[in-house]
């Protein structure tokens, strides 16, 4: 008997087994793309719905411009890349924002950068915004420009009503904001409102207005550490070459 059953419950077991890897498999198809010509200098490639761009699909729009990423209803709304790349006097210039999009600008979390560059291939420009966006205007955030300048660096920082503006150099900035050796800095949070730079003050009144802004730079060091360590990590991103 023991024999028998286990033979038994060796069939069962192998019959459903075959009946389990001959059950048919639910395969999702693959979203149907679609070629569509815009304009005569705009055309989509991606998947559609009504004619129009509606969910991922790259547009572009004549030769240096173009973007990549979900549409909703025919508008860039989601996640994407945009590409404008164009010559002024010139100089060319590179646009490249990568992040959220509603209706069509840039609206959410994401990251901008400008580059210009001199006919002799040479970077007289360089930017990088990262932070959030509302309606295509950068709200809220880190924005650091590198350009052929004197000094040569801006840092900014920006969240509601709090704003940090530095000039000068991208190295060892924790150790400048200590020491009072920055070119420049401005900062406003609220009723606050303190700033100083390197070049002589014109009277001893300026003068104490300076050393009091240092002063208190140096209280709140702890609270900027942060946003010095994300200005000079940016500022490797933005070379002049």
């Amino acid at each position: 008997m023991k024999k028998i059953t286990a033979f038994t419950v060796s069939l069962t077991l192998s019959f459903s087994l075959i009946s389990t890897s001959l059950a048919p498999v639910s395969v999702e198809a693959a979203p149907v793309k679609e070629w569509i010509q815009i304009s005569e200098s705009t055309s989509y490639y991606g998947e559609a719905a009504n004619g129009q761009p509606h969910g991922r699909g790259t547009i572009k729009w004549g030769n240096g411009k173009q973007y990549s990423g979900d549409f909703t209803n025919g508008k860039r709304t989601g996640n994407g890349k945009y590409i404008n790349e164009y010559q002024v006097d010139g100089e060319t210039h590179k646009v490249v924002y990568t992040g959220l999009w509603s209706n069509d600008k840039m609206d959410g979390e994401g990251i901008l950068t400008h580059k210009v560059t001199l006919p002799d291939g040479s970077v007289r420009w360089n930017q990088i915004q990262k932070g959030t966006f509302q309606a295509g205007i950068f709200q809220n955030g880190y924005d650091v420009i590198h350009a052929i300048a004197d000094p040569d660096y801006s840092f900014t920082y920006k969240n509601g009503k709090e704003s940090l503006v530095i000039m000068g150099s991208n190295q060892n900035m924790k150790k400048a904001w200590a020491t009072g050796t920055m070119f420049s800095v401005h900062y406003k949070n609220g009723t606050v409102n303190k700033k100083y730079s390197i070049f002589p003050a014109n009277s001893a009144a300026e003068q104490r207005q300076n050393d009091a802004a240092i002063q208190y730079f140096k209280s709140i060091q702890t609270k900027v550490a942060p946003h010095l360590q994300q200005f000079e990590a940016l500022s490797k991103q933005v070379p002049l070459k």
